[in-house]
């Protein structure tokens, strides 16, 4: 991941399958321990705003699922970005409910449709390192 990306996960010491009450608990630990009249330097300032913005992302389901798709396509960032194609351009297969696109390798990319889909996915091939990214219309 980038230096400058911060994951809110790692910074509330949870998984990122964990629930709101698991989450909300982390919160309210590293708050008492590091909120900043428990704390004799500025240090301590810097990392209880840091827990802040993480419980104001992740408390909201609509901010964290937006934040989730970010995370995972800066996961993706240090894939090989093979191409950029429109979700038009992938075949969609009723039976599995999927989209695919072949690669040029003979594998293919596969993106499973869902509830929510951000606007831009990347996709790894199955076969090799390769990943396309898919522009999908609003």
């Amino acid at each position: 991941m980038s230096d400058c990306f911060v994951d809110y996960y790692k910074i509330l010491d949870c998984e990122r399958t964990s629930n709101y009450d698991e989450l909300k608990k982390n919160y309210q630990r590293l708050a008492l321990l590091f909120h900043p009249d428990k704390k004799d330097s500025s240090a301590g300032d810097e990392k209880f705003l840091l827990i802040q913005k993480a419980w104001s992302v992740l408390r909201d389901p609509e901010s964290r699922k937006q934040y989730d798709a970010l995370l995972v396509c800066h996961e993706h960032s240090n894939l090989l970005l093979y191409e950029t194609i429109p979700l038009s351009d992938m075949t969609f297969d009723i039976a599995d409910g999927a989209y695919t696109y072949p690669c040029r390798c003979s594998g293919i990319y596969l993106l499973e449709t869902c509830d929510a889909i951000p606007p831009t996915v990347v996709v790894g091939c199955n076969e090799c390192s390769f990943s396309i990214q898919v522009n999908i219309p609003c």
